[in-house]
């Protein structure tokens, strides 16, 4: 490829001899500008390395503590919404229970109740047979 430069004169015409480069010199030069360009980013990295380093760990810092707070209040919101499921579930079992218990009350009592009865309808005239309807008024 060849490079033409214009001379410095005002329109006098004269121009510098034709450069040309070769692949191998092109190649040469990207090279030459690419170790430059290295060069350049250790002499940075040299001199603000210690002040990106320190602005690093602070970032680093700011970040760890928003994260921790953010898992921190992950965390508690799990453990209400754990503790509100585990209460509403309790309070069902015990509503249950209770009526479980009643039933089963009510059911006792009137099995109870039939077979006194049943034993006073056998022996109408005995006094444990009165003492029984007596006892059986009580109940009611």
């Amino acid at each position: 490829m060849a490079v033409r430069t214009k001379g410095k004169g005002k329109g006098k015409g004269k121009r510098a001899p034709a450069v040309t480069k070769t692949p191998m010199a092109n190649a040469i030069e990207v090279g030459h500008h690419i170790w430059l360009a290295g060069l350049g980013a250790l002499a940075r990295a040299q001199r603000e390395g210690p002040k990106l380093f320190e602005s690093l760990v602070e970032e680093g810092g700011s970040l760890e503590e928003r994260q921790r707070a953010n898992a921190t209040r992950l965390v508690k919101g799990a453990w209400e919404g754990l503790r509100e499921t585990v209460d509403a579930r309790t309070a069902e079992v015990r509503g249950k229970a209770g009526e479980t218990l009643e039933n089963l009350e009510a059911i006792f009592q009137s099995r109870v109740q039939k077979a006194l009865q049943q034993l006073v309808s056998k022996f109408p005239d005995s006094s444990a047979a009165q003492a029984a309807k007596d006892r059986l008024a009580a109940l009611k």
